[in-house]
């Protein structure tokens, strides 16, 4: 068996098989997970693990619209959050981001993607304020949008449903989780 350790903290790290986009990982107690993306570090460990089905969220024929790669618009001012969910969403859909409400707003309409997925808490123009002028707009109101947010409060899906978003998720989601809702607003607005 390969002894592995934290590069941090130098505790033994656990392997954990099919966790990162079916990639394994390796994860310390006190430090998190580091995803295995190269080729050949965790061979020896997957090796060991038993062969399952990895999941595929989308490309089945009745979850894209028109036999086309759905279009989503990811709008998040944090560049590692951004970045991570258009890395988790891109082998199923094309991926468009926007750091910025305004930026958003603009990409929403010269774009119009199939869905957009919306940051609540943003610097300058909040996600709320995003997701209210993109439904008063004849060219974006029909767009479906799927608000993010950190904060775990109940009130907040009254909050969202009150702007004309389709869904609230909170962060982290599980790409299972946010491709499931993609799918649905696009069912929904089909």
């Amino acid at each position: 068996m390969m002894d592995r350790s934290c590069p941090y903290c130098g505790a033994a790290l656990k392997w954990i098989p099919m966790r990162w986009f079916g990639r394994g990982t390796f994860e310390c107690d006190r430090c998190g997970e580091f995803p295995d993306f190269s080729s050949g570090v965790g061979a020896g460990y997957a090796a060991r693990t038993p062969a399952h089905r990895v999941w595929s969220p989308v490309p089945t024929a009745d979850a894209l619209v028109d036999g086309t790669r759905p279009r989503v618009l990811m709008i998040d001012d944090s560049n590692a959050e951004r970045d991570l969910y258009a890395l988790m969403l891109e082998g199923y859909m094309t991926v468009l981001t926007a750091a910025r409400g305004t930026e958003g707003l603009k990409r929403a309409s010269a774009e119009h993607p199939d869905v957009i997925v919306l940051d609540v808490m943003m610097p300058g123009m909040d996600g709320w304020e995003v997701c209210r002028r993109l439904k008063s707009d004849p060219g974006t109101s029909a767009i479906p949008v799927i608000m993010l947010t950190a904060q775990d409060e109940p009130a907040l899906g009254v909050e969202a449903s009150r702007h004309g978003a389709t869904a609230l998720l909170t962060k982290p989601c599980s790409v299972e989780k946010l491709t499931a809702a993609i799918a649905s607003a696009m069912h929904q607005h089909a």
